[in-house]
């Protein structure tokens, strides 16, 4: 039976001759592999399957590896320099960390909505930081930024903390050497990440400290090639 999702094209690889396995994330049925035939060596098809490409898909079969009939572009997003990195990025962790067929509607929409404001130019750090924690939440993985995660009491703002990935964050023993030590944060940038504002250099710096430690016990040892990508320029 036919079936119709929503969808963004996370990635495209050749498959035999003529056809490509392609990685979609879609609305209401989370991630779906899908064999698209006849698409290589057709211009008209094949650059309508392309990453960052948001549209209908139609495909049919239930393995895991369905079958394409179509797929209706709505929108192809246009991204350049470290937004086009970052970009691809979102695309990586949709495809290495959510799991097939897994409904998760929320990450579909925060995965377009970010690469709509990325499209836009708008701050991109502070967009990427949003939408990894989101991510981490929707998968079950909240990082919770107001409370100390031995005792529950609030995170005063004038105290340093530890981040213990999978766990939360601690007060530190010794704020001796704030300035050099970057896995020493004040609560202050804590309070401030929790109200999602990243107007500030060091807020974001913190973000994307945690996050990252929050991603990694998730992605394992394979390194993200999009990371390799941006490290590069």
């Amino acid at each position: 039976m036919m079936q119709q999702q929503s969808a963004l094209v996370l990635h495209v690889r050749p498959y035999r001759e003529t056809s490509a396995i392609v990685q979609f994330m879609t609305k209401d049925q989370g991630r779906i592999s899908g064999v698209a035939r006849g698409v290589r060596g057709s211009t008209k098809r094949v650059n309508s399957i392309q990453p960052f490409s948001l549209g209908t898909l139609s495909y049919f079969g239930r393995n895991n590896l369905v079958n394409v009939s179509k797929f209706d572009v709505a929108h192809g997003f246009t991204l350049r320099g470290d937004a086009l990195f970052a970009g691809f990025y979102i695309l990586e962790l949709l495809n290495r960390l959510v799991a097939e067929r897994q409904k998760e509607p929320v990450i579909f929409a925060g995965a377009v909505s970010a690469l709509t404001a990325m499209e836009a130019g708008r701050e991109l750090q502070a967009d990427l930081r949003c939408f990894e924690l989101d991510l981490l939440e929707q998968l079950g993985y909240e990082v919770v930024f107001d409370r100390e995660a031995e005792t529950g009491s609030a995170i005063h703002p004038d105290r340093y903390y530890r981040y213990k990935s999978q766990f939360g964050f601690v007060p530190a023993a010794d704020t001796g050497a704030t300035e050099s030590d970057p896995a020493l944060i004040q609560g202050r940038w804590l309070h401030a990440i929790q109200r999602r504002d990243f107007s500030h250099a060091q807020a974001r710096v913190v973000a994307k400290y945690v996050t990252r430690h929050a991603l990694q016990p998730l992605l394992g040892d394979k390194p993200l090639v999009s990371r390799k990508m941006l490290r590069s320029r």
